[in-house]
């Protein structure tokens, strides 16, 4: 995979960081944008937890370029060392999305899920969250929080 800066990104950058994944893309009319926009509420109201991290990844590898993630991250606040958005060839997106996170499918459509998935200091998903709901949202920070101070 390749971030917004066009470095790369690996399994290997996971590593000892608990994340608060989604899967997005830039052209999306509707949820896509609230997604992002949630996202970047929760990145600013977690700055004082250096072992969170947030990792937006597109679903449209074709359109999303690494200056097209740069253009739209950077109008929702993201785009730093705490949150990256990556991009990749369509069956790297599609395993990771599918087979992975188990949340949609992007060969021969654009489908995803509108849930955030928090991943372990292991990268293990521990667990899925709706973006609809603020119970959820909640929960997932205390979540976070409990597996922020796991050892790794």
């Amino acid at each position: 995979m390749t971030d917004a800066n066009n470095r790369p990104f690996t399994e290997k950058d996971l590593d000892g960081k608990v994340w608060i994944v989604d899967f997005i893309y830039t052209n999306c009319p509707a949820e896509c944008p609230r997604m992002t926009s949630k996202m970047h509420q929760l990145e600013k109201r977690t700055g004082g937890q250096p072992d969170l991290r947030f990792l937006s990844i597109s679903v449209d590898p074709d359109r999303d370029t690494p200056e097209a993630l740069k253009e739209f991250a950077g109008r929702y606040g993201g785009l730093n060392e705490r949150w990256r958005f990556l991009t990749g060839d369509k069956t790297s997106v599609h395993l990771l999305a599918y087979q992975t996170f188990h949340v949609g499918d992007v060969l021969g459509k654009i489908e995803h899920s509108t849930k955030f998935a928090v991943l372990d200091k292991r990268r293990t998903v521990r667990g899925y969250y709706s973006t609809f709901s603020e119970d959820e949202m909640a929960q997932m920070l205390t979540d976070v929080d409990v597996l922020a101070n796991e050892r790794s």
